[in-house]
C-alpha cells in the first residue's frame, strides 16, 4: 500500500472513531464500545445477534496449538483479542494502521492488566512481520489491500510452519452480475477496497503462500439485511444529509455511511458473501 493510500484509509478510521464520540446513533457501525468493528451475526445455536458470534465460530472450528501466539492484522480496537485471549490465554499482538484506534485498544489492555499479553502497534500488515506466529487472522481488514497476494505472503511468511492463518471477509461472487457491478464500485470506493478478491482468489493467494486450505464457510446466511424498501430509504436520506457534512470536511462519514448500505443490498442478494476461509501452513 502506497504511503498516500495508507495516509487515507488511516484518515479514514479515525475520522470514524471521533464521530462516533459525537454521535451515540454511530457506535454500533464504530465497535469503539464493544471494541469490535465486525458485522453483526446470529449466533448458529443461541441465536443472539451480536458482533461477537464470529469468535465464536472461530473457537468452535479450533484455533492453533498452545500456547498461541498470534497476529491480528487489522486488529482495530482490539476487540477480537481480547475475546479470545480470555478464552484461550496466550499472547496477542495487533496491528492497525489508525493511530486512534491504537491507542483505545492499547489503553483497555493496560486497564485489564493485559498490556504484556494484549499488544498493539500502528502500521500496515504490509510491513515485514516478526516471524514466528503459530496464528494470524484477518477480520474485514485485508479487503482493505491493494495487492492482496502480496498481503499474504508477507503475513504467511510469520507463520509458524504448521500455523493457522484465517481470513474472515466480504467476498464478491465471481463473475459479479453486471446489474449489481455499479453498486459493488460505489462500496469498494467508499470503504477504500480496491480489489476486493472472491473467495477463490483468497484461496489461491494462500496456497502460493504455502498455506493450504482446509475449511471454507459461507456465514451470509447468519446476516440480517433490511430490505429493499428500507436500504433504498436509508441511502436517500445518508445522501441528504451528506450536502452538508461535506462542507463540513465530514466526507469520510458519509462514504461510511453509504458504502455499508450498499453492501448490506449486495448481502441480502448474495452478490458478496460473508466468508470465512481456514488455512495450515505446509511444513
Amino acid at each position: 500500500m502506497s504511503q498516500a493510500e495508507q495516509t487515507d484509509v488511516s484518515r479514514y478510521y479515525d475520522l470514524l472513531h471521533l464521530w462516533t464520540r459525537l454521535n451515540k446513533g454511530f457506535r454500533a457501525f464504530s465497535g469503539i464500545e464493544a471494541r469490535a468493528i465486525h458485522r453483526w451475526l446470529d449466533h448458529p445455536d443461541s441465536g443472539d445477534f451480536s458482533p461477537a458470534t464470529i469468535h465464536a465460530i472461530m473457537l468452535a472450528g479450533g484455533l492453533a496449538d498452545t500456547p498461541i501466539a498470534a497476529l491480528d492484522a487489522g486488529c482495530g480496537y482490539g476487540g477480537t483479542m481480547f475475546a479470545l485471549q480470555a478464552a484461550l490465554g496466550g499472547c496477542w499482538h495487533g496491528i492497525t494502521i489508525s493511530p486512534r484506534q491504537c491507542a483505545v485498544g492499547a489503553k483497555a489492555a493496560r486497564q485489564k492488566g493485559l498490556a504484556d499479553a494484549v499488544t498493539f502497534a500502528c502500521g500496515s500488515y504490509d510491513q515485514p512481520q516478526t516471524p514466528g506466529y503459530n496464528l494470524i487472522y484477518g477480520i474485514e481488514s485485508l479487503v482493505h489491500s491493494i495487492d492482496p497476494a502480496r498481503t499474504v505472503a508477507n503475513l504467511a511468511g510469520a507463520l509458524r510452519p504448521g500455523g493457522t492463518f484465517i481470513i474472515v471477509d466480504d467476498m464478491p461472487v465471481d463473475p459479479v452480475p453486471a446489474e449489481f457491478a455499479g453498486d459493488l464500485a460505489g462500496f469498494k470506493a467508499a470503504w477504500r477496497c480496491p480489489v476486493m478478491p472472491s473467495a477463490t482468489q483468497w484461496s489461491a493467494h494462500l496456497a502460493a503462500a504455502q498455506c493450504d486450505v482446509v475449511d471454507t464457510r459461507d456465514l451470509s446466511g447468519l446476516m440480517r439485511p433490511r430490505s429493499e424498501r428500507e436500504v433504498s430509504q436509508a441511502i436517500g436520506e445518508v445522501r441528504r444529509r451528506r450536502r452538508w457534512r461535506d462542507l463540513l470536511g465530514l466526507r469520510r462519514i458519509g462514504e461510511a455511511e453509504i458504502g455499508g448500505l450498499l453492501l448490506e443490498r449486495l448481502g441480502r442478494e448474495r452478490v458478496v458473501r460473508y466468508m470465512m476461509i481456514r488455512a495450515r501452513k505446509r511444513g
